[in-house]
């Protein structure tokens, strides 16, 4: 078997995130495809289609997927047409992994030879894990399945058997511990604030903010979120300042209809919500005491091993400034003798750490175990541990 057949037949990682689908090749630093989990329909119009003239020739030609666009090309649409995200909606997922799937330009005689490792988020169900079985096993017809956890990736990267994963997404947050290798489901907490409802907090105050009828919707201010938000230590001192005549972080967005949108205090207002649900009116801890509280859940002498090892994970953790506020919000809740050992890990590429951990795991031939084999078809062993 040649290098290049024996490449195209190693698995593929494939990573279905609320706010990215990644999916690439196993081995690899990088993925082939980073691509935002959305589509557009041709028939579902921000507007009535007779004012649209032509509109149904953007679907016409190698793009056409039945009627939709995905990813980077739906975008390009998205003040045109409504703008879908990827969810659960199992039928899409399917054409949408499709799509992708034909951008690896694969060869034919290798067409869905591939293992499939899929990266489980922390709160995947058994019942989106057979949905997906189906997809993969049944449609598809690939020979192999894998779910491995995220943090099993992250912990790869970081090369560290004890670690705190507090993994930030755009429609979950949750946490997780590892003690030597061991987790403990009572060392765990979900979130409940994520991308979404920070986006969805700086949607509402540049509204109410703007004091004038402007083009913004919620696309639009995710943008914003992603590009200019910021984790401040002192936001009421902040706040202060800027009416004292603090410039810092004032900003213009240029919006689609031509006008601009001056913001400012928003862009540290709109974090504020993981420190204090109750500004969005959501009843619960803190995320710096969620994160403690999950420590301590651990016996006493272990701590000294976690707080060390607190480890920002996902696309939401991005935000500039998010892990020093943390750690100093953290250390509230430990004695003084333990705060200076307290430190919050905010590597590089931490939006795509589990994928790239998942590929390290592969190249280091450590992922021989949980694999579940498509009866359809056969499996060549050599297919799923290290080709070299």
């Amino acid at each position: 078997m040649s290098s290049e057949k024996i490449s195209q037949t190693r698995p593929l990682i494939l990573d279905i995130g609320r706010n990215f689908f990644r999916l690439g090749w196993a081995g690899s630093d990088y993925p082939e495809v980073i691509a935002p989990s959305i589509y557009v329909d041709n028939k579902d119009y921000l507007f009535t289609s007779d004012v649209i003239d032509g509109l149904e020739d953007i679907f016409a030609g190698g793009q056409n997927v039945e009627n939709q666009l995905f990813g980077n090309e739906a975008l390009k649409y998205s003040n045109v047409l409504k703008v879908h995200e990827l969810r659960n909606n199992y039928n899409i997922l399917m054409k949408f992994f499709h799509f992708y799937y034909k951008q690896l330009e694969i060869e034919n005689e290798n067409l869905f030879k591939q293992p499939i490792i899929i990266i489980a988020p922390f709160f995947m169900s058994e019942l989106e894990q057979t949905k997906l079985r189906d997809i993969f096993f049944n449609v598809f017809e690939f020979p192999a399945l894998l779910f491995l956890p995220d943090s099993q990736g992250v912990l790869s990267i970081l090369q560290k058997p004890s670690a705190v994963i507090v993994n930030m997404g755009e429609s979950n947050t949750y946490i997780t511990t590892f003690l030597h290798g061991f987790t403990n489901i009572m060392a765990s907490d979900t979130f409940p604030i994520s991308g979404k409802d920070l986006t969805t907090a700086l949607f509402n105050m540049l509204l109410k903010g703007a004091g004038k009828t402007v083009y913004l919707d919620k696309m639009i201010a995710k943008e914003i979120k992603e590009k200019l938000s910021v984790c401040v230590l002192d936001p009421e001192g902040e706040v202060k300042r800027i009416k004292d005549g603090l410039t810092k972080y004032k900003s213009s967005v240029d919006l689609p209809d031509g006008s601009k949108l001056e913001i400012n205090s928003e862009r540290f207002q709109l974090v504020e919500p993981l420190f204090d649900p109750s500004i969005i009116h959501i009843d619960y801890i803190g995320l710096p005491e969620a994160i403690a509280k999950v420590i301590r859940t651990w016996d006493r002498e272990n701590w000294v091993e976690l707080l060390p090892n607190i480890v920002l994970a996902g696309g939401g953790s991005l935000i500039p400034g998010l892990d020093k506020r943390l750690q100093i919000e953290i250390s509230k809740f430990f004695s003084e003798r333990l705060r200076n050992q307290i430190n919050v890990i905010a590597t590089t590429g931490r939006d795509i750490m589990s994928w790239v951990g998942v590929s390290v795991l592969w190249a280091q031939d450590k992922l021989t175990k949980g694999w579940e084999y498509n009866p359809k078809a056969s499996t060549e062993e050599e297919g799923l541990g290290n080709n070299e």
